[in-house]
């Protein structure tokens, strides 16, 4: 059964529709009537974006799309991004799939991310799709991808420590980060 086979699935899309409707229903995916209002607030909470929804005069009831109600709220890149991860984590099924999950974020908000990550992906199966090498640091498994097929395939430690191709495009990533360099060796 289709309809089976996709709730087995929570995803947090790179590219995504938010509709003109209420934050709430955003975020259930269902009618304002059968929306479960403690896991939706547990989902924003864990999200990281239920502070910013209380400050809105309309709180989860308040319109996403100006374009189409003038006391909606457009949320920035970051916030969108919080809510389609309240929306994924509201749903709470066994496997959760995070395309990039960070890439709107600025960077202490992607800190803190990292920090809640097992909370976010607890009593489930997890997959985090990310270029940033760096943010792979706290996966029990990476697989590195060339193409279309599997390059390597290990924890951060075991992959650095093979000297490969991981290791090479992490410490590229890495030397813009380090303190005191503009990226040159």
């Amino acid at each position: 059964n289709r309809e089976d086979l996709y709730s087995l699935f929570s995803l947090l899309p790179q590219k995504y529709t938010d509709l003109p409707t209420s934050i709430a229903e955003n975020v259930a995916m269902a009618d304002r009537k059968d929306i479960d209002e403690e896991r939706l607030w547990k989902a924003l909470e864990t999200a990281g974006i239920a502070d910013r929804i209380r400050q809105l005069p309309g709180g989860v009831e308040t319109s996403l799309n100006k374009q189409f109600d003038a006391h909606g709220v457009n949320l920035s890149g970051g916030e969108m991004q919080k809510l389609l991860l309240a929306r994924a984590l509201y749903h709470r099924a066994p496997i959760l799939i995070l395309d990039e999950p960070t890439a709107a974020l600025d960077p202490i908000a992607e800190h803190e991310m990292y920090l809640k990550y097992n909370q976010i992906a607890e009593n489930t199966t997890s997959v985090f799709i990310s270029h940033r090498l760096a943010s792979t640091r706290f996966c029990d498994r990476i697989y590195l991808l060339d193409g279309a097929n599997f390059a390597e395939c290990g924890t951060h430690e075991e992959l650095m420590a093979k000297n490969g191709k991981y290791k090479e495009l992490f410490d590229i990533q890495s030397k813009y980060y380090k303190e005191g360099t503009n990226g040159e060796e």
